[in-house]
């Protein structure tokens, strides 16, 4: 399995360069075309109104929103003019963030950064990665806030709970996985029951797993809550050096908020790694 069609969202926030780069760098180890997507919120007319009354509305909101775009697609045409990867760009004025969608459900993999809570129109941001997860259709790679290595040559985690999700998300980063040098599929057993992902099934998935090449180790971790097992799936990815963690993800729900007690979430707003998430 290969990834052959990159979907990367850009937008104008202050970390949408590092995104860019990890998708080009993503992108050429796969020989895959790569599209560029700005996909941008509609802004609010407060958000460019002008303090001095007189000059409110000397920019027109629209002038705004094509200063925003072109200033992404300046970055975008840049960077890919020192390749010699296939690419696209595509933007429309004015679009809304669930746009991503329809070019997400013809790619092989889509990118979208972090949510950012620091940014200056973070607040419509909010959950744009869970968005793009639930409706993609396909593997979505959450690159983090803060600069990351390379997904690829080093550990990969898989968080396995023996779900339909965490099976579908494993799967779906296969092209990934064959490209680590070890892949750790993670349990958790908390409170003296059995394991969230069940021992033999763990097995049989690293039997699939070894079969496309893939190195694998089935790895069981003990808490003594189950509120604990966040802190520890997060300790464990910091102790194996880990690189990229692959899982499977849930809506929020009243009955059972996300996979593994709310890890879905937790990884989307403080994961320092790559995420590989599929619904």
């Amino acid at each position: 399995m290969t990834f052959k069609t990159i979907v990367v969202r850009l937008d104008t926030g202050s970390h949408a360069a590092n995104r860019l780069d990890a998708a080009v760098g993503l992108a050429e180890r796969f020989d895959a075309y790569l599209r560029g997507v700005y996909s941008e919120f509609t802004l609010d007319p407060r958000f460019y109104y002008q303090a001095d009354s007189v000059h409110r509305y000397d920019i027109s909101l629209m002038e705004v929103c094509r200063e925003r775009r072109e200033r992404t697609k300046h970055l975008f045409r840049e960077r890919l003019a020192a390749t010699k990867l296939a690419h696209d760009w595509v933007a429309s004025e004015m679009t809304g963030g669930p746009s991503i969608i329809h070019y997400a459900r013809c790619a092989d993999l889509t990118i979208v950064g972090q949510h950012d809570p620091n940014e200056s129109d973070a607040y419509l941001a909010d959950r744009f990665p869970e968005s793009t997860i639930m409706g993609a259709g396909g593997p979505v790679l959450v690159w983090p806030r803060e600069n990351a290595s390379s997904p690829l040559d080093g550990t990969a985690v898989i968080a396995w709970d023996g779900s339909r999700e965490a099976a579908r998300a494993a799967f779906d980063a296969l092209a990934f996985l064959r490209r680590a040098r070890r892949v750790d599929i993670v349990s958790v057993r908390a409170d003296k029951r059995p394991s969230l992902g069940d021992g033999l099934a763990a097995s049989d998935l690293a039997r699939s797993l070894i079969r496309h090449s893939v190195h694998v180790n089935v790895v069981e971790v003990s808490v003594l809550r189950e509120a604990d097992v966040e802190t520890a799936l997060m300790s464990y990815l910091s102790s194996a050096s880990a690189r990229l963690l692959v899982m499977g993800a849930f809506h929020h729900g009243r009955v059972r908020e996300t996979l593994l007690g709310g890890f879905t979430r937790a990884a989307l707003q403080e994961a320092v790694l790559p995420v590989v998430m599929s619904n």
